[in-house]
């Protein structure tokens, strides 16, 4: 819904960038008025166009708010719940054998290797998702003030007027540099994920469990081959008092099933044909989906330099005082022509971002869609 409502917002706003479909009552004022007429001399201003657009801004502040509070507190409580498992594992350990017990001697070593680095990655994941909200959550606050700048409001010297405006826009503009990063880092993730895999086909293609060292275990093998898409409780946070009553039992039962898991057949294939046409099939989404966040990166870093442009103009409003470095911060454009070019050029991109966001799983699922076995043979 989110992206829907973006794409809707940031249409309409390029609409009026360019002021398409003037001769209709879009940019018409006075068709508004047979609405509600707005109080005098400000917001009776207001077009139609401009009525929608500040309706979907209100949309997303409430919304980016409510998200970034979201994902704060269960950031919080994710963390919370990873220093009891971390403790609770302490207490909970597997017993592990001398080296010349038996055949499993490793096998509750290895048990506790792969639960003590699940919890580490998500206690990393988490956060980042607390960065991510405390991000998020300015961003949102700060649409309330694009809200009221569609309505006319900071025209009228309400609600801080103009300046404002332009402090929401630099918390927007701030708030937005650690999202650009974790966009580049998600996308390099991505892409070093599918390598990753590949990798491990080639390598496990076909051979014997006995015929390989057990130290082959580890979290990623694990969640990929032995028990695909392994999530164990501690992926998400507490949502009761009795929740954190059971995570012991929880804890003890996630050791026991892991330690099942391992004890496997020597003779057993450790990637069968089947198994590698999954990997391939992962590794190739996991390509996409990294290819696909570099898109986001560039769209958002363009959107990110043209509202900057905004912020430089009001800030630097005397064209002839100007640095160099300003000027050419505006590539040489004037004032009027950098904050109008800077701003489409945000809508815009923020236009070709929720398409990118609506027909991605679609096109990614069109790309790595397996071909049928009984096709391709009578073919």
């Amino acid at each position: 819904m989110d992206a829907i409502v973006q794409l809707i917002r940031n249409a309409m706003c390029c609409v009026k960038d360019l002021e398409l479909f003037a001769d209709t009552p879009l940019h018409d004022p006075n068709f508004t008025s047979k609405f509600y007429v707005f109080p005098s001399p400000y917001m009776s201003k207001t077009t139609p166009l401009e009525l929608l657009i500040s309706i979907s801004q209100l949309y997303a502040c409430v919304s980016c708010s409510i998200s970034g509070f979201k994902l704060i507190s269960s950031s919080i409580l994710k963390s919370q719940r990873l220093v009891r498992v971390t403790d609770l594992l302490k207490k909970n350990k597997r017993p592990e054998k001398k080296k010349d017990d038996d055949k499993d001697a490793n096998v509750a070593a290895t048990v506790n290797e792969l639960v003590a680095a699940s919890v580490a990655n998500e206690a990393i994941s988490a956060q980042k998702n607390t960065l991510v909200g405390i991000c998020v959550l300015p961003i949102g606050l700060a649409f309330f003030w694009l809200f009221a700048n569609s309505l006319h409001i900071t025209e009228a010297g309400w609600i801080g007027g103009l300046p404002a405006l332009i402090h929401a826009l630099v918390i927007m503009e701030i708030a937005l540099v650690p999202l650009l990063y974790f966009m580049l880092k998600d996308a390099a993730e991505a892409l070093r994920k599918s390598a990753d895999i590949r990798a491990l086909a080639e390598n496990f293609d076909g051979k014997k469990r006995k015929d390989v060292k057990e130290t082959w275990i580890n979290l990623d093998t694990y969640s990929l081959i032995v028990q695909s898409g392994w999530t164990p409780f501690w992926t998400e946070s507490a949502n009761s008092s009795m929740d954190i009553d059971a995570e012991d039992k929880m804890l003890s039962k996630e050791l026991e099933a892991v330690e099942k898991n391992i004890k496997f057949d020597p003779n057993a294939v450790i990637i069968t044909v089947d198994k590698g046409n999954e990997l391939e099939q992962i590794a190739k989404v996991s390509m996409l989906e990294g290819y696909r966040e570099y898109a986001y990166f560039i769209f958002n870093f363009i959107a990110f330099y043209g509202y900057l442009l905004g912020i430089v103009v009001y800030y630097f409003d005397d064209e002839e005082k100007q640095s160099a470095g300003v000027r050419s911060l505006k590539m040489g454009y004037s004032n009027d022509d950098a904050d109008w070019g800077g701003n489409f050029a945000g809508d815009f991109m923020w236009t070709v971002e929720p398409i990118v966001i609506l027909l991605s799983p679609f096109l990614i699922r069109q790309m790595t869609k397996t071909k049928d076995p009984e096709k391709v043979k009578s073919d």
